[in-house]
């Protein structure tokens, strides 16, 4: 469980990278956060927490090199996909991103309780 909720911390982090560019942001969001640096700033801060609570994350179930490596590898992977996915299904890509916090924090306490 712990180990899922990584991985979308590290989709999360990518998606709120993605997101420090309002002009990335679909939906007619855009108009809103376009004048805001105050945005920009939050984005890039938060999505350095949520990758900072992915190595977090990983470093519960792993240690030594791997828990770094893997959330890095996550990364990788998170941003592919979100890159391939958002131009064809925005409403999919940025739902799943919606979804990562509860998730997130869902998925790490029942990993907390179940050891």
């Amino acid at each position: 469980m712990v180990e899922i909720a990584s991985l979308l911390a590290a989709y999360l982090a990518f998606a709120l990278l993605h997101a420090a560019r309002p002009e990335r942001v679909p939906f007619g969001i855009a108009s809103r956060l376009r004048g805001g640096r105050a945005w920009r700033i939050a984005a890039r801060v938060l999505a350095a927490v949520s990758f900072s609570l992915s190595v977090a994350l990983w470093r519960r179930t792993e240690a030594g090199p791997a828990a770094y490596l893997v959330p890095f590898a996550a990364l990788l992977c998170a941003a592919s996909l979100f890159v391939l996915l958002a131009p064809l299904w925005p409403r999919a890509a940025w739902g799943l991103a919606l979804l990562c916090p509860p998730a997130v924090a869902a998925l790490s306490f029942a990993g907390a309780c179940h050891g």
